[in-house]
C-alpha cells in the first residue's frame, strides 16, 4: 500500500503533539498505568514513538489491515510495549473489550464515510469511563461540489440541518463535521446515560488534504466540572463544541526559527512582532505573513524540526 509521508508533515505533527498535551492533562485525573493506547499508526508508527518517549508506562496497540504495511511496522517497531495487530478497524471494534481498563483510542481515518461515524458511536459505548477518544476525518468540501444530494443521502441521520448542502469553505465544512460528531456522541450516549462524551480539543488542517480532528473524554456526568477544570487552562481547549481551530504552520528554516525563539512566547500582536523580527515577508503580503507567523507563535512548542541527514 502506498502511504503519504505523514511523519514529515508539519501540521499532522502538531496534531500529534496536541494529543500528547491532552494526555498530559488527562494524567492529572488518573494514573496513566491504567490506560491502553490504540491507534492506526501507519508504516512508520510515529505517534507510538512519541507516546513511548513521553509516556512509556502506557501499553500500546497498533491496528493495521494491510499485510505489507504490517510488515513495515514490524521493521519500524520502536519499543517492546507496542503490540501490532494485523486487522481492520471493524474487526478490532468487534473484538474490543476494555475489561474495565481505560483506553486512549485514535480513529485516524483518511476518508469520510458514514461508517466512520458508526465506528465512533460504537466505540463510545464500549470504552471504560474516563477513557479518551480522538477521531480524524477527511474535510474536503471539493469532494462534494455539486453533490449536495449525495452528501445529504449519505449523512442525513447525523446532519444538524439535513436539508442543507455541505458548505464550500474548509472551515465551515470542518465545523459541520464537528456538529455531526456531536450528534453522533449524543446518539451513542443519550442524556439518560450516566456518562457523556466531553470534547477537549478540535482542529482542522491540511496534511496534503484537508482534515478535521476531535479529541474528547468519556466521563461521568456528575464529574464534568473536574474535567473542565483540568483542561480549561489549555490554550487550545474546546470544551463547548465551539468552532474548531486552524493549524497552519509556515515552513521556516532552522536559522529563522532560532531567530524567533527570543521573541516567544509573544502575547501581543505575535504575527506583527515576528514579522518585524525577521525583517521580511515569508508569504505574498503582510496580512498573510503575519497570519502565518501568528500560527507559528501559537503552535511553536508543538512544531517539529525536520533536518537533512546523510545516512
Amino acid at each position: 500500500m502506498k502511504h503519504p509521508p505523514y511523519h514529515l508533515r508539519i501540521n499532522k505533527a502538531v496534531d500529534r503533539f496536541a494529543l500528547i498535551e491532552a494526555i498530559r492533562r488527562l494524567e492529572k485525573l488518573g494514573n496513566l498505568n491504567e490506560y491502553n493506547y490504540y491507534g492506526l499508526g501507519g508504516p512508520y508508527l510515529e505517534e507510538f514513538r512519541l507516546l513511548y518517549e513521553f509516556y512509556p508506562e502506557i501499553d500500546m496497540f497498533s491496528i493495521e489491515q494491510d499485510e505489507e504495511t504490517y510488515k513495515r511496522q514490524k521493521f519500524h517497531l520502536p519499543c517492546g510495549t507496542l503490540h501490532l495487530e494485523n486487522m481492520d478497524v471493524k474487526s478490532f471494534l468487534a473484538r474490543y473489550d476494555s475489561g474495565g481498563k481505560k483506553s486512549i483510542v485514535w480513529l485516524d481515518y483518511t476518508g469520510l464515510e458514514y461508517s466512520d461515524f458508526e465506528d465512533f458511536m460504537l466505540l463510545l459505548t464500549r470504552v471504560a469511563e474516563k477513557s479518551m477518544v480522538k477521531i480524524t476525518l477527511r474535510a474536503e468540501p471539493r469532494d462534494y461540489f455539486n453533490k449536495g444530494e449525495e452528501f445529504r443521502k449519505k449523512f442525513s441521520a447525523i446532519m444538524p440541518r439535513p436539508s442543507e448542502d455541505p458548505p464550500p469553505m474548509v472551515h465551515d465544512f470542518a465545523y459541520l463535521l464537528q456538529e455531526m460528531l456531536q450528534i453522533s456522541s449524543q446518539k451513542a450516549l443519550p442524556a439518560d446515560v450516566p456518562i457523556k462524551f466531553q470534547p477537549v480539543s478540535s482542529f482542522y488542517y491540511s496534511d496534503g488534504t484537508n482534515m478535521y480532528t476531535l479529541t474528547g473524554v468519556i466521563w461521568p456526568r456528575r464529574e464534568k466540572t473536574a474535567v473542565k477544570q483540568v483542561f480549561k487552562g489549555w490554550k487550545f481547549a474546546n470544551l463547548t463544541w465551539s468552532e474548531p481551530r486552524l493549524i497552519d504552520i509556515p515552513t521556516l528554516s532552522t536559522k529563522e526559527r532560532l531567530c524567533l525563539e527570543g521573541f516567544l512566547p509573544c502575547l501581543k500582536s505575535p504575527g506583527k512582532t515576528l514579522r518585524k523580527a525577521l525583517g521580511y515577508l515569508i508569504d505574498e503580503d503582510v496580512p498573510i505573513t503575519e497570519a502565518k507567523l501568528k500560527q507559528y507563535a501559537d503552535f511553536h512548542r508543538y512544531s517539529p524540526y525536520f533536518l537533512r541527514g546523510i545516512p
